[in-house]
């Protein structure tokens, strides 16, 4: 077998001459290996094979004449299937959260018409709840366009000089409110005068989507610290919490449109799009910057956004 089969099979580099069933120990393999040797014909077959994960695959049996052997060839559809049911899932969850507010306005419009109800009675108990919804739905909305926009690829960068401290506080402004809510303790860590060249629209939508994540995920008391190291070459902006991390399995994942980390991760909105990482990885890719993360469940989580400073001078 090659490299990548044995990876698929969890299949040790110093695994000794085995039979199939003891090598793979799946029945369905074995027996669409024993079935194609038999008649000699060839035969495919799709399941579920459970190793450290669960995989989604093809097998494909050809039946080699001149020295009476079986090939098997193996299709991982994991990340397409995988993809489909992120996708399904979030269509479910979208479908509820624009279905909620929605019945609301029309349950309050028909309680209006037939006057039930009096406009006092609407801004007083009904107003608050509703604004919320549909500020949610606005937020969903936009975070689809913005989505299908980059990965169309409209979208263009009107890069300039911007300060990169003024940005940061014009996100922590209008974040005041939960962060005062939650008693979170906020560190900024980074001088007032670098500069970097960015289109500040999009750059401020990194930044809030990554402070808003850190917000949501800090239980009351903790620690949010936004700041700045230069590396030379580079800048390292990174944002660090002592939320509740994210688990190891889900972190080569968590860019992927449409994915989700556990149910039990939840939020103040009990309801998360999968949509606003995805958004800020492909911002970040299109100015020419990379980004990753390091966490550990129960202890925080760390973005990184390395920025290569232009070469014509600096980004300070």
């Amino acid at each position: 077998m090659n490299k990548k089969a044995s990876e698929i099979f969890d299949i040790p580099k110093k695994a000794r001459r085995k039979k199939l069933i003891e090598l793979i120990p799946d029945y369905e393999i074995d027996d669409v290996f024993r079935k194609t040797l038999e008649n000699q014909k060839y035969n495919k077959i799709s399941l579920n094979f459970w190793g450290n994960e669960r995989k989604f695959l093809e097998i494909e049996a050809y039946y080699l004449k001149e020295n009476n052997e079986v090939m098997l060839i193996i299709n991982d559809y994991t990340p397409i299937q995988k993809m489909e049911e992120n996708f399904k899932e979030f269509l479910g969850n979208a479908s509820h959260e624009l279905r909620t507010p929605l019945t609301s306005i029309q349950i309050l419009i028909d309680l209006f018409s037939e006057k039930k109800i009096t406009l006092e009675e609407i801004y007083s108990e009904f107003f608050p709840y509703l604004r919320r919804e549909i500020e949610r739905m606005s937020k969903l909305i936009s975070n689809l366009l913005n989505l299908s926009r980059l990965e169309a690829g409209v979208i263009e960068l009107q890069p300039k000089d911007v300060s990169l401290y003024e940005s940061v506080i014009n996100v922590l402004d209008r974040l005041s409110p939960h962060i005062s809510k939650k008693n979170l303790k906020v560190s900024i860590n980074l001088p007032e005068n670098i500069v970097i060249f960015a289109d500040p629209q999009y750059l401020d939508t990194i930044l809030f989507n990554l402070i808003e994540n850190a917000v949501k995920y800090t239980p009351s008391l903790g620690k949010i610290e936004v700041g700045v190291n230069d590396k030379n070459e580079y800048l390292v902006l990174w944002v660090q919490d002592t939320g509740i991390g994210i688990p190891e399995k889900d972190i080569d994942r968590i860019f992927d449109r449409f994915y989700r980390v556990s149910k039990s991760r939840t939020n103040e909105d009990g309801f998360s799009s999968g949509l606003g990482l995805s958004i800020v990885k492909k911002l970040v890719e299109r100015h020419g910057w990379s980004i990753k993360v390091e966490s550990k469940l129960g202890e925080g989580t760390k973005f990184e956004i390395i920025i290569p400073k232009r070469k014509e001078g600096n980004n300070i």
